[in-house]
């Protein structure tokens, strides 16, 4: 799949490797890097979706589009999925804690 990432310290992470953003844990790099890894591989989100280990979740707003992948600390990655010449993308946001809004 594509990947484009809303959120600045997301693009960094997933293609900068010595990147460490401020109050990341070395397991929730790890954990977001597995998770670009991943989508990397997939030709489309039920791939990923299917994969049980990355812990994506439909989105509560019920928009098939949407989903949530939770990191092992709790941390939440937004995800939007989008179909572009027969090839899926996802975007790539970060859910501030405590609340459903992209940062």
């Amino acid at each position: 799949m594509e990947r484009e990432y809303l959120d600045e310290d997301l693009r960094r992470l997933a293609t900068e490797t010595g990147f460490r953003p401020t109050g990341w844990s070395t397991q929730e790099i790890l954990d977001f890097r597995n998770l670009v890894q991943c989508t990397r591989a997939a030709l489309v989100d039920t791939d990923l979706r299917n994969m049980r280990s990355l812990r994506i979740l439909s989105d509560e707003s019920g928009d098939p589009c949407r989903a949530q992948a939770t990191l092992k600390s709790g941390r939440a990655i937004d995800l939007t999925f989008k179909n572009s010449a027969g090839r899926g993308a996802v975007a790539f946001g970060l859910l501030t804690p405590g609340t459903d809004t992209h940062r």
